[in-house]
This record gives structure tokens, C-alpha cells and sequence, in this order.
């Protein structure tokens, strides 16, 4: 779950086990139980984030907007593409852009911010992952960007 868990605001996870996991790692004794200081004691910031993303979640429908997110990135890249670009992929408030070559991403950075968009690629890959308040002009502003990019001589 992850970030997920906190709309992707701060790091925070949560770890799934069933009993018999469970037990392999408890004991009364401090010696011998699994000790891993930060990772396990629950920092109260990012849970009350994470409180927070849930009640939001719960409170709107979310589902029809990222539904919504996903229709305009698809329709926005539509058509689109370059011979740099080895695929696109959408899923949900997610779009990927995979390159063949990671230097046809140099750049990209300074050229996002000078457009109002904070991003940046990761090795071959340009991507946007969105919050789900965002509005149609803004998400169209991302989409156009990444787009612009690859207009470049």
C-alpha cells in the first residue's frame, strides 16, 4: 500500500502478515524480536496524513475521477507520437512515457519548470502521476508539456 495510503504525500507503509508470519518475528524478548527502529514505530505525521486520505477518500468519489483523469490523458495522447518514444501507458491518474534512449530526456526538467510543471524523468521514462483534484486544464497543461517536449528540434 504505501504511499498510497497517505495520497502520496509523505512515505508511509503499512506491512500485511498473516499469524503464523507474525509470530516468526515476535518475542518478549526485546534480544530477540525483530527490531528495525523507524520502519516499524509508526510516525505520526504520516498517519495522520494517511487518516486524513482515507476519510477524503471515502468522503468523494474518488473512482469517477480518476476514471475521468484516465478519458483525458487518453484523449490528449491520442495520436501522439515520436520515434524517441518507445511506448505510452495510462492507468488511471498514471501516464508513462518510455523512451528508447534516456538522453532524449535531457533537459526535460528545467523545461517542465519553466512551464509551471514540477517533473522529472527517471532514466527512460517520463511520467505524470496526478492528484485527483486536479482539473481538466491543469491535467491538459501536464499532457501539453510532455508533448512539447518532443516538438523540440
Amino acid at each position: 500500500l504505501g504511499k498510497a495510503l497517505t495520497g502520496g504525500y509523505i512515505g508511509h507503509a503499512v506491512t500485511v502478515a498473516n499469524k503464523r508470519v507474525y509470530d516468526g518475528f515476535y518475542d518478549d524478548n526485546p534480544e530477540h524480536a525483530l527490531m528495525h527502529g523507524p520502519t516499524f514505530m509508526g510516525n505520526a505525521l504520516a498517519c495522520s496524513a494517511a487518516l486524513k486520505s482515507i476519510e477524503l477518500f471515502e468522503r468523494h468519489d474518488y473512482m469517477s475521477k480518476i476514471r475521468k483523469i484516465e478519458e483525458i490523458t487518453r484523449r490528449e495522447m491520442d495520436g501522439f507520437s515520436d520515434p524517441r518514444v518507445k511506448e505510452i501507458r495510462i492507468m488511471g491518474a498514471c501516464v508513462c512515457i518510455e523512451v528508447h534512449d534516456p538522453s532524449a530526456l535531457k533537459g526535460y526538467q528545467q523545461f517542465a519548470f519553466e512551464r509551471g510543471i514540477f517533473s522529472r524523468p527517471f532514466l527512460k521514462y517520463l511520467y505524470a502521476m496526478v492528484p485527483y483534484v486536479i482539473k481538466e486544464e491543469e491535467l491538459v497543461q501536464v499532457l501539453d508539456t510532455m508533448k512539447a517536449w518532443f516538438a523540440l528540434p
